[in-house]
């Protein structure tokens, strides 16, 4: 797969341009000022990202709970939810 950079696009046809290179497999950095902002990706690329992305997520979780559950077992302090609820409509 090769990249290309592409100054930010100012017109329909330099957006037309990024999105047929990247259909074409290429993925197109987007840069402004010498700095890459955003880029235009195959669909391929892009499912890959969000799925890896769901993934790294659904493992932070995973992390949470563990730590979560290791507190209570520790003997976490707990509170009843109609207690917590008493307490903030004072």
């Amino acid at each position: 797969m090769m990249n290309r950079t592409l100054r930010i696009p100012t017109t329909a046809a330099e957006v037309q341009k990024a999105v047929d290179h990247a259909a074409s497999g290429e993925i197109v950095l987007l840069e402004d000022g010498g700095h890459v902002l955003a880029a235009v990706v195959p669909p391929e690329v892009a499912a890959a990202g969000a799925d890896a992305l769901s993934a790294a997520e659904d493992a932070a979780d995973r992390l949470l709970g563990a730590r979560l559950i290791a507190e209570l077992e520790a003997g976490m302090e707990t509170t009843r939810l109609n207690d917590l609820r008493r307490e903030l409509a004072r």
